[in-house]
């Protein structure tokens, strides 16, 4: 395949595992899992196991301890057409500003209804408008639970602290009650969160041999890379493989040839759907050392704690929507971490919530004379706009 062949996501994926990347098995094995990931999922279902819609990000521990394979909605962002926008804007009615993401997600469930995967799992504080979505899916035959969570405020006290844990105990219990039908299985969940934690130290592992060889993983798998740590693409014992031979290239890349000079960078917010713009980042020159995403990769599950209480509170000591100022301080410690010398603020079209966000965390940091630049992408399926491309480079280019 050649550059001025690739028109989807898929072929970027293609372009990415078969000529970038020709040289890692690891790599390859990664991408091979994100391109099957829902075609397997659905092939499980007719199969007769448990599958359900989700959002892939802390949840993990709690759906395979109740013997179900989560599958990321999020992940639609490489199938959606533009067919499924048009059935959000056309049939649902949902005004042509609204958010790209929900927009495309909503019409590939409309697609997929009555002949795949029909339960749906959210969390009533992570998006108004997904909220609405799944309210929507209801009437076209979806069972759909939701885990109500909240934000901490910024002054909080203990006594509201143990509150609001003690609430989010309560919900991750109805939840397994509705994906089991049953009371929670403790001694699975602690098994699961001991698994994630295993997980996650590989995956630290493998970001920090990146610190120094930047451009054997480049942009685009690293991200699925941090994304598979949410759901594992559904094969739990695949993905650990797929660490595994990572750590070992990384170890073994010490000669690994890469420009001169390296840029460091930091991505934050949304994961981009629009592949072209990180190709363009590692083309000229810059690096994604620093993530800051909805899937949390820094952090451990307390494996000292009652399972359920140990998700609970990983889900509301890491916050990162809510008050500003949490998600704040893991963009700084990501800052000095990789020694980003500009932040990449990454956004859907027509999401008013992450706009306000990205201005906010934009005028912070011009403030302490780092860099940045707000980009909006859509997420259906296409190729990012030639303006937005030149942005990035020119972007990277100033900071060389």
């Amino acid at each position: 395949m050649k550059l001025t062949e690739i028109k989807s996501q898929l072929d970027y994926i293609k372009y990415s595992r078969n000529i970038m990347h020709s040289y890692s098995r690891g790599v390859q094995k990664l991408f091979d899992l994100a391109v099957s990931y829902i075609y397997d999922a659905e092939k499980a279902f007719h199969q007769g196991k448990s599958v359900i819609w989700t959002w892939g990000l802390w949840e993990a521990p709690l759906i395979y301890a109740c013997d179900t394979i989560p599958v990321a909605f999020t992940e639609l962002g490489r199938l959606g057409s533009q067919e499924a926008v048009t059935i959000s804007e056309d049939y649902f009615q949902v005004p042509r500003e609204s958010c790209s993401m929900v927009k495309a997600t909503l019409g590939e469930w409309y697609l997929r209804r009555g002949n795949g995967i029909n339960r749906m799992l959210g969390f009533s504080a992570s998006c108004e408008p997904y909220n609405v979505a799944l309210e929507l899916m209801k009437n076209e035959g979806y069972d759909v639970h939701h885990i109500d969570t909240v934000y901490l405020p910024p002054d909080y006290d203990q006594a509201r602290y143990e509150h609001i844990l003690q609430y989010f105990i309560s919900e991750i219990h109805a939840a397994a009650r509705w994906l089991t039908g049953r009371e929670l299985d403790e001694e699975k969940l602690t098994f699961e969160i001991k698994r994630r934690n295993t997980f996650i130290k590989k995956v630290r592992r493998i970001m920090d041999l990146r610190l120094q060889n930047p451009f054997y993983i480049k942009s685009l798998p690293t991200m699925f890379l941090l994304m598979g740590s949410g759901h594992y693409f559904g094969k739990p014992e695949e993905y650990s493989e797929v660490l595994d031979l990572l750590i070992t290239e990384l170890e073994d890349a010490r000669t690994w040839e890469q420009p001169y000079r390296v840029i460091p960078l930091l991505w934050t917010g949304g994961r981009g759907q629009e592949f072209g713009v990180y190709k363009a980042i590692d083309d000229s020159g810059g690096a994604i050392l620093g993530w800051v995403i909805p899937t949390p990769f820094a952090r451990d599950f307390q494996e000292d704690l009652p399972a359920a209480e140990s998700l609970a509170r990983y889900l509301l000591d890491g916050q990162l929507a809510g008050a500003s100022v949490y998600k704040r301080h893991i963009i700084e410690d990501q800052i000095k971490k990789s020694n980003a010398k500009g932040i990449i603020l990454y956004g859907y079209v027509g999401c008013s919530f992450s706009g306000v966000e990205r201005e906010m965390e934009r005028e912070y940091f011009h403030q302490k004379g780092i860099p940045s630049i707000s980009l909006e992408g859509t997420f259906q399926v296409g190729p990012p706009s030639g303006q937005l491309l030149t942005r990035v480079k020119a972007f990277v280019e100033m900071l060389s």
